[in-house]
């Protein structure tokens, strides 16, 4: 055989053995590495904070007592279903930053044992120094409200559904259900405000 080729065939089983041996290196040395933690609370795209979506009331436990949905004496039922609950900007665990002064719409999703159907219902909550706090920042000389209210000293969800589900027991007894607008969403709660007028400037 020619020297040559016996040289080439030795070099390649040598850089064979070279090419082995460093690569099992490199997999212990990987293996070794920490498992990186997952990055929270930052965005991919921007780096900035994430925040974090409310909580709904399908997500938690039933702040308060109620009683089972029964079947009356006269074929109806004593209450709705409730499926979920939720503020629009206020999470329902951690509460308003300011216990005292919030304002906030509140929505009850509720299911007719019966027919399935399922209808909203929508309430505004707020305390006094929270409504003063709108009307100040939005320069309002009143707040006009269509639709349920419900006015509480500070944030207590415990009051806050007790109050709603009362009302909402005494109205499906009654037979009131949400009406439905021809988009399909429920009718909310609407705020008319009327802003404070500007002094007039004295003519030059």
């Amino acid at each position: 055989m020619d020297l040559r080729i016996i040289i080439f065939i030795a070099a390649f089983v040598v850089l064979l053995w070279i090419g082995r041996v460093l690569s099992a290196s490199s997999d212990v040395h990987a293996a070794s590495l920490p498992i990186p933690a997952p990055q929270t609370g930052k965005n991919s795209a921007d780096g900035a904070d994430d925040k974090q979506m409310p909580l709904t009331g399908a997500e938690i436990d039933f702040p308060i007592q109620i009683p089972p949905v029964q079947r009356q004496a006269d074929g109806h039922y004593n209450r709705p279903n409730i499926l979920n609950y939720y503020f629009g900007k206020t999470d329902l665990v951690g509460g308003p930053a300011d216990p005292t002064s919030f304002f906030d719409e509140f929505f009850v999703l509720a299911q007719d044992p019966d027919t399935r159907f399922e209808w909203t219902y929508d309430y505004t909550i707020a305390t006094p120094s929270g409504m003063q706090k709108v009307l100040n920042e939005e320069r309002f000389e009143s707040l006009f409200f269509e639709g349920r209210v419900v006015v509480v000293e500070r944030w207590d969800m415990r009051v806050i559904m007790q109050t709603v589900m009362e009302e909402i027991i005494k109205s499906y007894g009654r037979g009131e259900v949400e009406q439905i607008v021809p988009d399909g969403k429920p009718e909310t709660s609407m705020l008319t405000p009327v802003r404070k007028q500007e002094s007039p400037r004295p003519t030059e």
